[in-house]
């Protein structure tokens, strides 16, 4: 599977139902969506269950994780269902697993969050940083980093005046939801 054909396909969903946002687009891809108490390791999962799509998110995950937890399984939704139909995807981190589909449900993820034009926008302010983006763009830092590696990658910025970091993979590897849900200075 290409990271061009991965691009298509997250843009083809924001253009067909007019969204971004996970939660209205797994409500309009007719995915149940369970948020359950006492996930303490697990973030999400993704399982086809008797040929109904299923996503389960800890209640613990802060709301931008949350976002980001959603599109990464909306990802594997769109991307892996054949084989979810045999295996469900467990997220124990979204950064933190290097096999191909966590890979590209991240870039898919990536792509469904964050507009081309609003990040492209944003990155011409001379003093911009990448947290400073992530800030704005209301993502995780390192989801903004992967998109701009996306777009370096696909032609679709070629400047390198940019000073951005590369995504850390392990970014989500020490989250803890019970943890976060007592701390609002997320």
């Amino acid at each position: 599977m290409t990271n061009d054909w991965i691009y298509e396909k997250a843009n083809a969903l924001v253009r067909k139902y007019f969204t971004r946002d996970p939660f209205e687009l797994a409500k309009d891809l007719n995915i149940h969506l369970e948020v359950m108490n006492n996930m303490t390791h697990l973030l999400g999962m993704y399982q086809v269950i008797q040929k109904n799509r299923f996503i389960f998110l800890s209640a613990d995950l802060h709301p931008s994780i949350r976002k980001v937890v959603l599109a990464h399984e909306i990802g594997h939704d769109q991307l892996h269902r054949n084989y979810a139909k045999a295996n469900a995807f467990h997220e124990v981190s979204i950064f933190r697993e290097l096999g191909c589909h966590e890979i590209e449900a991240n870039i898919f993820a990536a792509h469904l969050l964050i507009n081309d034009k609003e990040i492209i926008r944003l990155l011409e302010n001379e003093d911009v940083s990448d947290r400073s983006l992530a800030n704005e763009l209301g993502v995780e830092i390192n989801l903004v980093n992967l998109k701009i590696s996306e777009l370096y990658k696909m032609g679709i910025l070629s400047s390198s005046r940019y000073n951005i970091e590369r995504p850390r993979t392990e970014f989500l590897k020490d989250y803890n939801p019970i943890r976060d849900r007592d701390n609002s200075t997320y």
